[in-house]
């Protein structure tokens, strides 16, 4: 693959054109002051989430599809979901007990971060976070519809590797959360370091778009050249 071709994967483009819309949208919120840096930090982290359940529904649709193929669909495979769920709800709990006292740092108002529900109470009140999650949960949908159902990858996508997919797209996106977050607590909210999280986070956001059978964790992928 060129460069040129994979330039071309992160113009806006039918696939991709709600990663940009979602971008320019959270962008535009922050220069006209309806969020700030911090209700971006945090809805990304609690992006995490979100992307559970739209994989879980992923899960879904792989399984349908074959119990439609195959006029049944072992009770192992729907029980995979489960074991998904549970996996995947104490590993946000893990992570939000770190994006706490993350965040701790800045906001005061916090409590100890084992203090999940109270925590999650609060940073869902923070100035247009309802906006941003609306966002960023329309985005996630628009993704799994259009880039999964109508091209219906769920008839030659593999149950188990599915599974982890999530893990992967999270930990890249939230290594840059971090950093990008780091600057912006620590720096008074700086408006620019915020779009510029915008940006870098919508760029890995087209990578993945670009690349679906990909990852950065991949060692035996050549790396992009743009």
């Amino acid at each position: 693959m060129t460069s040129s071709i994979i330039f071309k994967d992160f113009l806006p483009q039918k696939k991709n054109s709600f990663v940009w819309l979602n971008a320019v949208f959270l962008i535009y919120l922050l220069i006209i002051g309806k969020v700030n840096g911090l209700t971006i930090v945090t809805a990304y982290f609690l992006e995490t989430i979100i992307i559970g359940i739209v994989y879980a529904f992923k899960m879904y649709s792989i399984i349908s599809f074959d119990n439609i193929k195959n006029n049944h669909s072992p009770l192992s495979n729907y029980a995979l979901i489960l074991f998904f769920i549970f996996h995947f709800g104490f590993f946000v709990a893990i992570q939000l007990v770190f994006v706490f006292v993350y965040l701790g740092m800045s906001d005061t108002h916090i409590k100890e971060a084992y203090y999940l529900l109270q925590n999650l109470e609060y940073v869902l009140s923070y100035s247009g976070m309802s906006l941003v999650l609306i966002s960023i949960a329309i985005y996630n949908l628009a993704d799994y519809i259009f880039n999964f159902i109508i091209p219906k990858k769920y008839e030659t996508s593999d149950l188990n590797k599915i599974t982890t997919e999530p893990y992967i797209r999270i930990f890249v996106q939230q290594f840059t959360v971090i950093l990008g977050g780091f600057f912006i607590i620590f720096s008074s909210r700086l408006l620019i370091v915020a779009i510029l999280l915008i940006l870098f986070r919508s760029v890995i956001e087209l990578y993945f778009i670009a690349n679906p059978t990909r990852n950065f964790l991949n060692n035996n992928e050549k790396q992009i050249q743009l």
